[in-house]
């Protein structure tokens, strides 16, 4: 049965050190956190309420000692105004921004909650609260603060403007993106409401609208740069790279220094298989004096995807050196060196993981791999099994164990494995499969394609599973028309996968249409994959088409590759009948 079921390393998560998997959390994502504006500077002191000629003086004399550095003397002068006039939200609030000034921002918030009990009316003491509120990520309060103040102060431009963040970072989408249009609208000037206002609309998948806001608030303030990386990200995040690319080459047309820029850009480069770029830009981010771990773990991961792994091996070295517990330069170290073909370092560095590190059950399916390669398959079995006292639920761990059982035909235990399995996640399509494959080696058929089914009704996208159940309706007679409909769904997942060209041709070969089964199994040898059974069914297509000399040369062929037993037997058959036309001619 030529069906592509998957070995032991196919089955093992990170099994193959896979670019775009292990980048993930590298490339995807927004700008760094430095590109969000900062909240607004303290606004200045409202015009003095009347507390009284000696209060006043008293003010007077803070601001002075304000000016002059002397914090601790201006509150001081402040409280003593305070006593004069208790009254007084004004103080109050003077006193509050002392505090913010000297960093004290819980005594900040406290007196500024103070003058809005003495002065409900003071709207600058809700801004300050709103803010204070905001940087403890207390949202309610921060929106109620926000919120007074615009009812105290319909126009107030602050206020509208963070009220809107504020509700964008709720999850308020739609009161967000009024507020902000409101804002633009009357203030069109303002960079960064327009910045605001383009993440509520591109929250809402309103891309075209969030590009122009972005990019009305890049052209009003040119070195607002936060503009120019959130329309970065929101072109990649509709796959348009070339525009992507071309806006972060003007965020560095600007700043040729920015790290950032040029590190976002190095990780696009690496998404669109440019490595030598994506070098390039993490070369400039090092030379510009950021050589973090981060940087090293990029280049190393280029160097893998590249296959150049001593290279890699070397990078991650470097990491180690200046970061010894670095667990994840440890296990991209491991992984370098097993595809170098260097088994027992990569068991030493894989080793080394530790428990609580993020890739352990990952270093775990290598070692596992490695020690199945060397024939240890007792001791990576036992490996796995302490693994799990360690990540019980893992489901990783207990598929891996059911395809070490599978492999050495201990398929009670697989099917128990993969059982439990499901029990922890079962809408797993890939474990539906995996049991579906167990079940059929066991000969439970009816209940191996029930799986099969399972797992392409949970991904319906699901290659193997899709070829497995076509491939075995044209083998059992089943209904030919839906084979093909489901091997083509396959092969519209992955169009060069020998195993899914050999069912599409075997599925014609079954209708009869042998011309166009010999072309498929054509292209199914061609893609050089060694299994016997795909050879043997060229063989029977070219024999169906009299290509006679075809035919013996692809099931001598098959017969190199096949075991010793009844396949080699028929093979030996098909041989001989093949050479009995050629000597009929």
């Amino acid at each position: 049965m030529a069906i592509a079921t998957g070995t032991l390393p196919h089955l093992m998560r990170g099994a193959r050190l896979v670019l775009a998997l292990m980048l993930l959390a590298l490339t995807l994502g927004c700008a760094p956190k430095t590109f969000s504006p900062p909240p607004p500077p303290p606004p200045g002191p409202p015009k003095a309420a009347k507390s009284g000629q000696e209060g006043l003086a008293l003010f007077a004399m803070a601001e002075r000692l304000q000016k002059a550095g002397d914090s601790e003397g201006a509150l001081r002068l402040l409280g003593q105004a305070a006593e004069k006039d208790p009254q007084s939200g004004f103080l109050r609030l003077e006193m509050a921004r002392v505090h913010l000034s000297q960093g004290n921002l819980d005594l900040a918030l406290a007196e500024a909650e103070q003058a809005s009990k003495r002065s409900p009316e003071l709207a600058d003491a809700w801004v300050l609260q709103g803010g204070l509120h905001a940087n403890r990520k207390d949202l309610a309060q921060a929106i109620a603060a926000y919120e007074k103040v615009l009812k105290l102060e319909p126009g107030h431009d602050e206020a509208q403007l963070f009220l809107g963040s504020l509700y964008l970072e709720d999850g308020r989408q739609k009161e967000a993106t009024q507020i902000l249009e409101a804002l633009v609208k009357r203030r069109p000037e303002l960079a960064l409401a327009r910045y605001y206002y383009g993440q509520a609309l591109a929250s809402q998948k309103r891309h075209r609208a969030a590009e122009q806001q972005y990019r009305a608030a890049a052209d009003t303030s040119p070195q607002f740069l936060a503009a120019l990386f959130e329309l970065a990200k929101l072109y990649e995040l509709q796959r348009l790279t070339d525009k992507a690319e071309a806006t972060y080459l003007e965020i560095l047309r600007k700043n040729p220094d920015s790290t950032a820029a040029h590190d976002l850009l190095g990780r696009l480069f690496l998404r669109t298989g440019r490595y030598q770029e994506a070098l390039h830009q993490f070369a400039i981010v090092k030379g510009l004096g950021q050589e973090d771990s981060e940087v090293r773990v990029k280049i190393g991961l280029v160097y893998f995807e590249q296959g150049r792994y001593g290279q890699a091996a070397d990078e991650f070295r470097g990491i180690l050196k200046q970061e010894p517990d670095n667990q994840r330069a440890r296990y991209y170290l491991g992984v370098s060196l097993q595809e170098d073909g260097k088994d027992q370092e990569a068991l030493q560095e894989l080793k080394a993981v530790k428990p609580e590190a993020e890739f352990f059950v990952d270093a775990c399916l290598h070692q596992a791999e490695i020690l199945d390669k060397q024939k240890r398959r007792a001791e990576a079995v036992q490996l796995l099994q302490e693994a799990r006292k360690i990540k019980p639920k893992d489901v990783d761990l207990l598929v891996a164990l059911a395809a070490l059982m599978e492999a050495d035909s201990q398929l009670k235990e697989a099917e128990a494995h993969l059982r439990e399995a499901l029990q922890n996640e079962p809408k797993n399509a890939e474990t539906h499969f995996r049991l579906g494959v167990v079940l059929d080696k066991r000969g439970e058929n009816k209940a191996a394609m029930a799986q099969m089914r399972k797992a392409i009704e949970l991904n319906d996208r699901h290659a193997k599973a899709l070829n497995y159940l076509g491939y075995t309706m044209a083998e059992q007679g089943g209904d030919l028309n839906e084979a093909e409909r489901l091997v083509r769904r396959a092969l519209a997942v992955e169009p060069f996968s020998s195993y899914i060209l050999d069912s599409l041709g075997w599925v014609y070969f079954k209708k009869g249409q042998f011309e166009q089964a010999y072309n498929y199994l054509s292209r199914a040898v061609a893609t050089g994959d060694q299994d016997p059974v795909i050879y043997e069914h060229l063989g029977d297509a070219a024999m169906a088409t009299k290509r006679y000399e075809e035919a013996l040369k692809a099931y001598e062929q098959a017969l190199k590759r096949a075991a010793n037993g009844q396949a080699a037997t028929a093979l030996r058959a098909k041989i001989a009948e093949a050479r009995g036309h050629l000597r009929s001619r």
